[in-house]
């Protein structure tokens, strides 16, 4: 009877829909559970029956008389979109955002998961909370991680100790003030003036300065009392010839000096520089005028003490034991873009080559001496001798030694050198490295997390616990590293949150409920009908 459709379609109905329900309950069920990926229920209609004659015309409006039989499932779809990360604090939580699975194996086989709620056990073993082995790359003895080929069980041995190494190059930058040392400067108090009162110039004559009270004549003399640089005592003496000017004694005081010093007329006052740098007795002790001629000379003061400077740097280099030593250096500006340098170190240890040299600058303060200084000393601990390079700036990050004027910011800026290091912490970076933290200092890669991926997601065959198992549908597993996915980064401290929509959840029970019941009232309709057809024979 053809009422018995309508009880079939009913029944495929609230099959399909009881179906859709336990989906919707699944769903919800694991709102909270990290890296869920919610599902779907589609379905299709069965087959349908052809009633009648099914003759039909080119100029009929239907080709056939046909009742559909129900409905069925066509598929459950897993949704694969990114689920919200959320933050969790803990470094070995891992969230994959982007495309790929971890790989979890417990030794026989291995899965695929999103859920990157892992910990490191008692052996050093990155692990999920089931105990699976969290798969990846290991670094090799020469600390470097090698992403390729079959991915290892992760591990990280925290009792590891990271050997010394010893100082191979010091790097030093920054400037060394070209005004660290300076020069003895001699000044007159006063000017020198004219007749007129206007500040005397090189070409003004003698006779004419307003310092000369009584003409000077021929063979009248100036005599100029110096202490020299070195504390020794030196008279010049100019004598007046007719129509000389202040040009003609300053020429006569600098052939004199010599390489002590140099005079010059600045301002109508006569200033007079000592030829070095640094500490010095330089002085103009007294003028005496002999002969017919009077002329009051101002006298002469110190305006800038001669001094020698220096600037001292030190740094920390290491031995082959790992053993520190501190190094010094004092540069000792000797001249005008010379400085001098003297290495030591601050226990005594034997400096045994490059200890002392020059360094040298144009005068536009660029280093013209050589940049790399090779030095070498005796650790006297049992350590075999370092011989270490000290490069006066570094080409790779531009730095360098200058000589400018102002502000001396010369300094140690690095060294390569270390002492053995303990691993004291770890950090798990955006592209999957095990990262390790030592209490030297150092900071190297230990191991590398594996992502994997395959070319059709729903393929996969879900096995609870969050882990997948490719299957002929899913296609092969391609193993790689975030670095090399595009769009694909891993998360420290985060795990992957379902994806799980509940307000769509909501609405699609609502949906399915009402269905369901739709389906329900078929079969009691259809039922009732069936009543109705059996008291006819009554």
């Amino acid at each position: 009877m053809s009422l018995m459709k309508s009880l079939n379609s009913g029944v495929s109905g609230l099959r399909a829909f009881q179906t859709k329900m336990d989906v919707i309950g699944n769903n919800i069920a694991n709102v909270e559970t990290s890296g869920f990926k919610a599902s779907r229920v589609t379905f299709t209609e069965m087959l349908s029956q052809q009633i009648g004659s099914g003759q039909a015309s080119e100029s009929a409006p239907s080709s056939a008389n046909q009742v559909g039989l129900g409905t069925r499932i066509s598929s459950i779809d897993r949704d694969f979109n990114q689920g919200g990360l959320q933050a969790t604090g803990r470094k070995t939580d891992l969230a994959i955002e982007g495309k790929g699975f971890f790989m979890v194996g417990d030794g026989d086989q291995s899965y695929l998961t999103r859920d990157g709620n892992f910990a490191f056990n008692k052996e050093g073993f990155l692990v999920d909370q089931s105990g699976r082995m969290v798969q990846g790359y290991n670094a090799g003895a020469d600390g470097e991680v090698q992403a390729s080929g079959t991915p290892d069980d992760i591990r990280v041995d925290f009792e590891n100790i990271f050997s010394p190494q010893a100082t191979q190059n010091v790097y030093m930058a920054g400037n060394l003030g070209s005004d660290t040392s300076t020069k003895q400067v001699v000044q007159a108090q006063s000017a020198f003036t004219t007749d007129a009162g206007e500040i005397a110039e090189e070409a003004t004559l003698l006779n004419d300065l307003a310092q000369t009270t009584t003409d000077f004549a021929v063979g009248d003399t100036i005599d100029f009392e110096f202490t020299l640089n070195d504390g020794t005592n030196q008279t010049i003496t100019h004598t007046y010839a007719a129509g000389d000017t202040l040009e003609d004694v300053i020429d006569t005081i600098n052939a004199g000096l010599g390489a002590e010093g140099t005079a010059s007329l600045v301002d109508g006052m006569m200033v007079i520089r000592s030829a070095e740098t640094g500490d010095s007795q330089f002085s103009l002790d007294n003028t005496v005028v002999n002969g017919t001629g009077v002329m009051t000379i101002p006298g002469f003061e110190i305006t800038q003490e001669g001094s020698t400077g220096s600037t001292t740097v030190s740094s920390t280099v290491y031995d082959e034991l790992g053993k520190a030593h501190t190094l010094m250096l004092e540069l000792t500006q000797t001249d005008a873009n010379t400085w001098e340098y003297e290495a030591s170190f601050l226990d005594g240890e034997e400096l045994t080559a490059g200890g002392n040299g020059t360094l040298t600058f144009d005068n536009t303060g660029n280093l013209t001496s050589d940049s790399a200084l090779q030095m070498a000393f005796n650790p006297g601990n049992g350590a075999n001798p370092v011989n270490f390079t000290l490069n006066l700036g570094n080409p790779e990050n531009g730095s360098k030694v200058t000589q400018f004027a102002g502000t001396a910011s010369a300094k140690i800026t690095s060294q390569d050198g270390y002492a053995q290091g303990k691993l004291v912490d770890y950090n798990v970076d955006g592209d999957g490295y095990v990262n390790g933290v030592y209490d030297n200092g150092k900071n190297i890669k230990l191991a590398q997390v594996a992502v994997a991926d395959v070319t059709n997601y729903n393929g996969l065959e879900t096995l609870g616990n969050g882990l997948y198992r490719n299957t002929v549908a899913s296609g092969d597993v391609s193993i790689n590293v975030a670095s090399n996915l595009s769009e694909t980064k891993l998360n420290s401290g985060m795990l992957e949150g379902s994806n799980v929509d509940l307000a769509r959840e909501f609405t699609d029970m609502i949906t399915s409920q009402r269905a369901y019941q739709s389906n329900a009232r078929v079969i009691t309709t259809a039922d009732e009908l069936l009543a109705e057809a059996v008291n006819l024979k009554r």
